[in-house]
């Protein structure tokens, strides 16, 4: 089974822009909003360890001696998002725009 948003501690998935200047961290996330709490909690969890993945700079394992100006996480939902999620996902981008990180949410149509 693939990683995604309930696999706390492992990026599901990582690359570079063709410019080379941004790292972008995927977030797989194929639950449904039936449980809208426990699945923001989940979220939340996921993306705090993606944000302590960058303040670590542990990308440098992987990309060593590359500097880049930005991070962008994005989340990939199989499932609309809630009113909530979208609110959750304003927020905590306002709080990293100081630290050039960013987060955008997609909707995977067809799956």
């Amino acid at each position: 089974m693939a990683m995604s948003v309930i696999d706390t501690n492992k990026i599901d998935g990582m690359g570079i822009s063709k410019d080379g200047k941004k790292l972008i961290l995927l977030i797989t996330d194929h639950l449904d909003w039936n449980n809208e709490y426990d699945h923001l909690s989940k979220l939340q969890e996921k993306i705090n360890s993606y944000i302590g993945f960058l303040e670590n700079k542990q990308y440098n394992e992987i990309y060593p001696d590359k500097e880049f100006s930005s991070y962008f996480i994005e989340v990939h939902f199989k499932y609309e998002i809630s009113d909530n999620c979208s609110k959750f996902i304003k927020v905590i981008s306002k709080q990293l725009l100081e630290q050039n990180i960013f987060i955008e949410a997609f909707i995977d149509e067809g799956n």
